[in-house]
């Protein structure tokens, strides 16, 4: 199996400074990608991955439905969803740009969230002082990944994407049978 840095394959491009930001887009209100949009892409709320899908302009830091985008503090990769197009990246967040064929965005999203080699590396790769540590962009792009046939790589991917949604909806039925469970509980106190 063939191991190549993430640098040969994708470019990283670094979200703005928001003091920076009106003199670059001219505009008063900027509508920023946060970590409750990440949050929501994450948790897969309306991802629809498209393979066709490219961005509208490369090296921009506007977002287009199924950019990449990783959180720098949380170390995390997803997808963008509907409801984020258009928002701009803060310097919390790094978009992915995929250089070339040779790398499928879920499986990247797979190989960047759960692989634990990959896991490991980033690891040993942070940096910064007290709670929110961080990877530079030039220690991103060292980070090995194992690149595999392409179809393969589209089948990891999918079973990785399915498998989170199916954990959020979990997640989503496990806190409503709480809030059902307490409700009837608590009606059957004051009933008595």
């Amino acid at each position: 199996m063939e191991k190549r840095a993430l640098k040969e394959l994708v470019t990283f491009v670094p979200g703005i400074n928001p003091t920076r930001a009106q003199r670059q887009f001219g505009n008063e209100i900027i509508n920023y990608y946060d970590q409750a949009s990440f949050e929501a892409d994450y948790n897969h709320e309306e991802i629809v991955a498209e393979d066709g899908v490219k961005s509208l302009s490369l090296n921009t830091p506007s977002l287009n439905e199924c950019d990449v985008v990783i959180s720098n503090s949380l170390q995390l990769a997803t997808m963008v969803g509907k409801d984020n197009v258009g928002k701009v990246l803060s310097l919390n967040f790094t978009k992915i740009e995929f250089d070339s064929e040779e790398l499928d965005k879920r499986y990247f999203l797979f190989l960047f969230n759960a692989y634990k080699e990959v896991r490991r590396q980033k690891e040993r790769e942070l940096q910064g002082v007290g709670p929110v540590l961080r990877i530079p962009l030039r220690s991103l792009g060292e980070i090995t990944v194992p690149v595999i046939p392409l179809e393969e790589q589209k089948k990891i991917g999918a079973i990785y994407s399915e498998t989170l949604k199916l954990q959020s909806k979990l997640k989503q039925y496990a806190d409503l049978i709480g809030q059902l469970t307490s409700s009837i509980i608590e009606e059957t106190l004051k009933g008595e």
